[in-house]
């Protein structure tokens, strides 16, 4: 912030694009949840609520205010876990996300989801990946299913190891992968967790 304005860069169109603005303070700014690495010295924190009244121009707005809601402090938060495993749409419907939830439960890791899935309300919009959900760096990220649309890659490719299951071996997701298997995910998953749990 210099001379009365806020000063800020942002990412458009997936990140092909960078906008640098300069918004007139009183300013109001959003940042994505995990778009800033704790380990250089960036911790978040939790801010104090003000509560300020409206200006008296918004009485004449055609639109009302019906309600506000909160969210849950105790909620999960994908941008802390260190081993996430992500489905995407190919995992087929909200049943099927049981073989990838053991999975992730043996690996002690978070159970997470593309858009389509979360859109599909196949999982609540707390455990999305991507531009419009998480920003997540997890030790370990396992893609089941996952296409890799550049909006969902903008949300995780900064992960340490990203592991890609994938039947189309030209996905998207491969592009950011250090490990990739183009396989049925129906058959590797179980698989996997089988080979966990002999130990």
């Amino acid at each position: 912030m210099t001379e009365g304005a806020f000063h800020a860069t942002s990412q458009l169109y997936g990140g092909k694009l960078v906008a640098n603005t300069r918004t007139p303070l009183p300013a109001v700014a959003a940042v994505v949840p995990g778009n800033f690495d704790e380990s250089a010295g960036r911790t978040g924190g939790r801010g104090e609520v003000v509560g300020l009244p409206a200006p008296a121009r918004l009485e004449t707005l055609l639109t009302n205010c019906l309600g506000t809601t909160t969210p849950d402090p105790n909620q999960i938060d994908l941008t802390k876990a260190e081993r996430i495993v992500c489905v995407g749409r190919a995992i087929g419907s909200a049943d099927k996300i049981a073989v990838a939830a053991d999975l992730a439960s043996l690996l002690g890791a978070e159970i997470a989801g593309s858009r389509p899935v979360i859109d599909s309300g196949w999982l609540p919009k707390v455990r999305q990946v991507g531009k419009s959900g998480q920003k997540v760096k997890p030790k370990l990220y396992i893609a089941a299913g996952v296409s890799g649309a550049p909006e969902h890659l903008e949300g995780m490719k900064g992960a340490d190891c990203i592991i890609a299951v994938n039947s189309d071996a030209k996905a998207p997701i491969f592009e950011v992968a250090h490990f990739g298997a183009t396989c049925d995910l129906f058959e590797l998953l179980p698989a996997l967790s089988e080979r966990l749990r002999k130990g």
